[in-house]
């Protein structure tokens, strides 16, 4: 099984169509948004748009939530004030972009997916989810706490934890125990379409690979390769300098390590 993931489009359109054309040239069983369609890029419409019209299940992120709501300010990651004044333009503009029919879409998604797979027991049980399954502002760094990260695991039944929100991509393993049996379980970040903070401006997405031998037991089993994808970046740039968001966000997007 080829699962497809990703997440954090904010608004950009451009790399959500490349990203979806390099999706599907792996030929991937089933395809996933892990949430954050909207804010930062002008395309809320259209990002909408594609991703219903191709039946795509998203989770509900941060952003998805407060757009769905109506609300003037939600919480959001920024390092200064004039990221903070911005950040506010942004949901002020996307506000009034987004139609009556989408932004009741954003309202009704689901916070949390799970998914089952294998032949035998244990199964693998995957959690699909925007930050963490306990807030959807939670950010789930791959330094993480790996006790805290395990508990949180253990108490959602993932042994898969598939995750966005943080828009830096990663493939952690975590070593455990489960009925007096050492196995693995994997904490895996699909990175961001849209507006990557790892240093590399192209848009990111995850390849999710389980074969009817993978195991809990054997690390190698299950595969999360991160795909990089190069898209018309400037086409992006171009559209929120003519359009009323805040012009930091294309420069944030050509300095894209920047929070």
């Amino acid at each position: 099984m080829k699962l497809a993931l990703f997440s954090d489009i904010h608004g950009n359109l451009p790399a959500l169509e490349a990203v979806l054309a390099d999706i599907e040239a792996h030929h991937p069983d089933d395809i996933y948004c892990l949430g954050d369609l909207v804010n930062f890029a002008p395309w809320t419409n259209e990002v909408i748009n594609v991703l219903r019209e191709r039946n795509i299940p998203v989770i509900m992120g941060n952003h998805d939530e407060g757009i769905g709501h109506n609300k003037t300010s939600f919480a959001f990651s920024f390092r200064s004030e004039e990221e903070r004044q911005a950040g506010l333009q942004a949901i002020a503009v996307t506000n009034k972009q987004i139609s009556a029919e989408n932004r009741e879409y954003l309202r009704t998604l689901p916070r949390n997916m799970r998914l089952e797979t294998g032949d035998s027991i244990p199964y693998i049980r995957m959690l699909m989810t925007h930050a963490s399954p306990e807030s959807i502002n939670q950010y789930i760094q791959e330094d993480f706490n790996e006790p805290e990260l395990l508990a949180m695991m253990d108490s959602y039944n993932a042994d898969i934890m598939l995750m966005g929100h943080t828009h830096r991509p990663y493939h952690r393993l975590l070593f455990t125990e489960q009925n007096n049996e050492k196995i693995y379980k994997h904490a895996i970040n699909a990175g961001s379409v849209g507006k990557p903070k790892d240093g590399d401006m192209r848009a990111a997405w995850c390849l999710l690979e389980i074969t009817e031998n993978s195991s809990l037991y054997d690390a190698d089993s299950i595969q999360a390769h991160i795909h990089r994808v190069n898209y018309d970046w400037y086409r992006t740039i171009q559209a929120i300098i003519e359009s009323e968001i805040p012009d930091l966000y294309a420069e944030l997007l050509i300095g894209s390590s920047a929070i």
